[in-house]
This record gives structure tokens, sequence and C-alpha cells, in this order.
């Protein structure tokens, strides 16, 4: 099926094109069937982009690209253009790819959510493009192809049928999200919340926020932004520095309500009456919708966590907005109807090994978040065990946070701090920084119980001679740990 014509990528893509054949070619004529960027998967009909990276170029697979079938090729090294075959020449291939993925995304007419964050970026993809799918044809990032190539290769593999795109967008440093925000120009964007990943790379959270913010850039006209309203620094800053032509909107799940939250959010959703044990989470939701509220009962999660309730509720907010909008055109009854097909949808989440899945064996209750670790996902791990209810003893087993630099000692002995507050019963921590995670701790809580372990099989070691049935158990370190190995055995351990 015809994607573009040849003439099409070149005028997109800007490019010099070269006709190195014996025929006459009619560019309008010629029919592109897709793009690839690897010659193992080139297909009939497709267009090659020879991406150069620190360890590769592409350039130098531009005759077998066309060998194999290609229509045409995307170089920046004309000293390597073959002899025979359509060659379109541009300054950088990276740059090509994400303009001809800008060209398709309008051509496409798909609406668009783009979403960043310091954490849980993946999480909340996965719970947005669930709720959407009961009303749109949803296309979303794979796995975490969350950079500049694998954003426009997500935008460029869309079924011409989709009507949403879900994009999560990662960052390396400044001006990385202000380039794939103007690839990708959401209609929603999403900001998950303000941690200290990057720090060691960006110097603060002050600038971490500025190129988180770099999102808003890209937003169409009268695009919404969603944030994570319990980050208070990302709420404030949000507030004073988005453009008057963009509503904001928020998700919060504090007990209480709070009017400052609320103000100048065009929509704001607030998780109460929250209740978690070990097979999920259920809670309320009260919905203020152009200064009218609106409550609805009963909606349930599979996962625990208050970072998995608000996840969801940013997918019901998108949602939201994306079936009713931020005006006051409609009724209180459709929206109730609205909130009951969402609390429907909300059900087929499926817990993540790795990212907070809750298992309840014969003999414990496993919390299994060992996909990776930072300060702001550390809390959102204690505050779910500290949730779940129904057990006899609560054991936190940590292992450091790595990729944190020079902020390392500071950043563990923080966690360690905020681990004491919430005094569970055993804590088990290894790793390089483990000493300052217990000086935190045990400035919180001198008599904290808590064991530094050597690495990842001593701790193995030590819990299987000191776990009891009854026992809830969080597995939460940086995934070079390996701790998913330690969730896994604990699971058959308890079932044995």
């Amino acid at each position: 099926m015809k994607q573009f014509t040849l003439d099409e990528v070149i005028c997109a893509i800007e490019g010099q094109p070269l006709y190195n054949t014996d025929e006459q070619i009619f560019a309008t004529a010629i029919d592109i069937e897709g793009v690839t960027t690897d010659t193992r998967k080139i297909g009939a009909g497709q267009i090659f982009f020879a991406l150069k990276g620190e360890n590769f170029d592409g350039n130098d697979y531009a005759k077998e690209a066309l060998d194999k079938g290609a229509v045409a090729v995307v170089m920046s090294d004309r000293s390597k253009v073959p002899d025979k075959g359509i060659v379109i020449l541009v300054e950088d291939t990276v740059k090509a790819l994400g303009k001809l993925a800008r060209h398709y995304r309008f051509k496409l007419g798909a609406r668009v959510i783009g979403i960043t964050g310091s954490v849980g970026k993946t999480s909340v993809k996965e719970f947005i493009s669930e709720v959407a799918s009961i009303s749109f044809k949803v296309w979303k990032t794979p796995e975490n192809q969350n950079n500049e190539i694998g954003l426009a290769n997500t935008i460029l593999s869309a079924p011409a049928d989709t009507d949403l795109l879900v994009l999560e967008m990662g960052m390396r440093g400044e001006g990385q999200i202000s380039y794939l925000t103007n690839v990708a120009c959401p209609d929603i964007a999403v900001i998950t919340g303000i941690g200290y990943s990057h720090i060691e790379l960006l110097g603060s959270r002050e600038n971490i926020m500025r190129a988180k913010m770099e999102i808003t850039e890209g937003l169409t006209e009268g695009g919404v932004l969603v944030v994570n309203g319990d980050d208070t620094f990302l709420l404030e800053n949000a507030k004073k520095e988005l453009s008057i032509n963009h509503p904001l909107a928020a998700v919060s799940a504090d007990k209480k309500e709070d009017p400052d939250k609320i103000k100048n959010c065009m929509l704001f959703f607030r998780a109460c009456n929250i209740r978690q044990d070990g097979e999920g989470s259920t809670f309320d939701i009260e919905a203020t919708l152009a200064g009218k509220k609106y409550y609805r009962e009963d909606f349930r999660l599979k996962v625990t966590g208050m970072h998995n309730i608000r996840n969801a509720m940013i997918a019901c907010l998108c949602h939201t907005v994306l079936k009713i909008g931020t005006a006051s055109d409609f009724s209180e009854e459709d929206a109730k109807a609205h909130l009951a097909m969402i609390r429907q949808a909300l059900l087929s989440h499926e817990r993540k090994p790795g990212r907070g899945a809750t298992y309840r064996t014969r003999d414990y209750i496993i919390i299994n978040d060992a996909y990776n670790a930072a300060p702001e996902s550390m809390e959102s791990a204690f505050e779910n065990l500290d949730g779940i209810t129904g057990c006899k003893r609560k054991i936190a087993v940590l292992g450091n946070m790595l990729e944190l630099g020079s902020f390392a000692p500071q950043l563990h002995k923080y966690v360690g701090e905020k681990c004491a507050s919430y005094g569970f019963d055993k804590v088990f921590i290894t790793g390089e920084n483990a000493d300052d995670f217990i000086q935190g701790a045990k400035s919180v809580a001198p008599d904290i119980d808590i064991i530094k372990c050597e690495d990842t099989e001593d701790v193995k070691a030590r819990l299987d001679g000191f776990l009891e049935a009854g026992d809830c158990v969080l597995f939460k370190a940086s995934h070079a740990f390996g701790f998913e190995g330690l969730s896994d055995h604990f699971r058959a351990k308890g079932d044995a």
C-alpha cells in the first residue's frame, strides 16, 4: 500500500535527488510503501535511510539496500553514493527521518499524545493506550524506543487507519525533548513528574524541569498539558510557564482536597477513598471539568501503588480530553457515562513484571519493582509497600540507584531517610552506596532493623533463612542488580 510518492519524500525531507538509472524518472509516479533503517528488514517498495552513529555508518550499506529491493536510499555522504539507483542526499539522515515522520504525522490525521517525565513514562504510555483503545485505534511506542530514531520510526510505521499515536519521549540532555516534540507535534503533552534522573548531566531539578517543559513547544494550537498534580514543583512551574493558548490539566491522589491545586486547571481528577490490598487498588474519582464537579465510585486496578493510581488517572484524563474536550458543552449525564466507560477500561490493565507487579503466593506477598530505580520511584515503591494490607511483616529488599554520578551519596541518604519514615519491619540493602542509605535511615530512625549485604547473592542467602509465611516483600533496585531473579525465586518458594 502506498505511503508516499518519491517526490513527496524529497519535498518533506528537503533532499537533493540523484537519479543514477537508465530510465527516465518521474518522481511523482514512484510509490513508497514503507520506510526502513535496517538493511536486514528491507521489504519491497521501501525507502532506506542510511543513519550514521558513533559505531556504524549506514552510508556503507546503501548499495546493499538497493540490491535488496529498496526503491531509493537517503544518504548524507556523497562519496559513498552507489553507481546505480535512486539516491536522496541530505545533510543529516536522522533529521531527515524526523522531517518525514512529522510530515506523516499530519498526513495520517491521527491525534497525538506525547509523554515525558523523570519516571513512569512507559507505565503511563501503557495505561493511556489501554484506556484510549475503547474509543480509538491506537499505535504506541514499542518497548522504550523513545529517542529521535525510535519516535520517528514509531510514527512512520503507524497503519493508515490509526486514530491515536501514543508516543514516549526520552531525554539525554537539554534540547532533546524540544526536538522530539517538534517532530510529533502532540495534541496532548504529558509530564509524569520531575525527579532526579539526569541530574548528573543537567545539574539541578530546575534544569530538569526546563528540559521536560520543552514538550510544550510542539503542542498543536489549543493543545493540552497534563501533569502529575502531586508533584507541586511541576504543577506550580507549569502554571507559571504554560502559554495561555494551552489549557492545563492535572491529577492528584492526595487524601485531602487542595483548592490551590485545582486553581487554573481546566480539568482536574482526584482519586479519593483509596483502598489497596495484595490483589490491587480501588478508588473513587472526583472530576472537575470546566469548573463543574462529577463523582464516580469504584474504579478498580489490578495493580497497587499510589503511582499506579496517578498513572491510571492520567490515562482517564487524556481520554476525557480526547472525547469531551475542555469546553463546558457537555451534560452531567454525559460526563458520568464517560467515567463509567473509563472505569471498565481500567480493568484490562495487567500487572507488568518488574514494574511494581504484586503477587500473592501461598506464603508471601511479593512486589517485583526491580526493573529500575531512581529516588522518585524508590519513594513510590515505599508508598506501595506501606499501603499493602493483610500481611504480617513488611520487608524492603533494596539495591542502589545507578547513574547518579556525584549526586549518588546525598540521594541515597535522602532515600534512606524516606524509607526509615515508613517503619518497615526489616530492610536489606546492597550496593556501593549502601552506607549512605544506612546513614540517612538511621538519622530518622536510629533503631531501624537494617541489614547490609555484600551483593545480590548475599541478599538471597539471608532472605532464604529469614522470610516467614505472611510476609510482604518489596524488591527494588536498578536493573543491573538482577533483583527480578530474586523476585522469581521467592515467588516460587512461596508456592512450593
